[in-house]
């Protein structure tokens, strides 16, 4: 479910809220991406299934993996920012809000 995540981003490219992107077209453009992506293969509705329970977050593993996407979006801005790249705090910030799971949030707090 996590790889197939960022299958999504594969051609529609890591959007994020500064594109000005709708979430609809989001959701078309990651969609578009991964039945590219995994449309000729034999469990592609199967993927296909598992990478819309994640976008919708019909489930407790679903739930999950969105928080560890966040941790890591926040980790690597974290990174960045020690770097000397500046305007990492936003990014941190969004991946902070997203955190429900106390440890995950520790975890970034690090």
């Amino acid at each position: 479910m996590a790889l197939l995540h960022d299958i999504g981003e594969v051609y529609a490219g890591d959007i994020i809220p500064s594109d000005q992107v709708s979430e609809a077209d989001k959701y078309q453009l990651e969609r578009a991406s991964l039945e590219r992506v995994l449309g000729k293969l034999p469990a592609s509705q199967e993927y296909l299934e598992l990478w819309l329970e994640f976008e919708r977050g019909e489930s407790p593993e679903a739930r999950f993996v969105h928080q560890i996407d966040r941790l890591e979006m926040g980790l690597q801005a974290r990174v960045y920012k020690a770097q000397g790249f500046v305007g990492m705090e936003e990014f941190i910030t969004s991946a902070r809000q997203a955190l429900v799971d106390q440890q995950l949030v520790e975890i970034l707090n690090e």
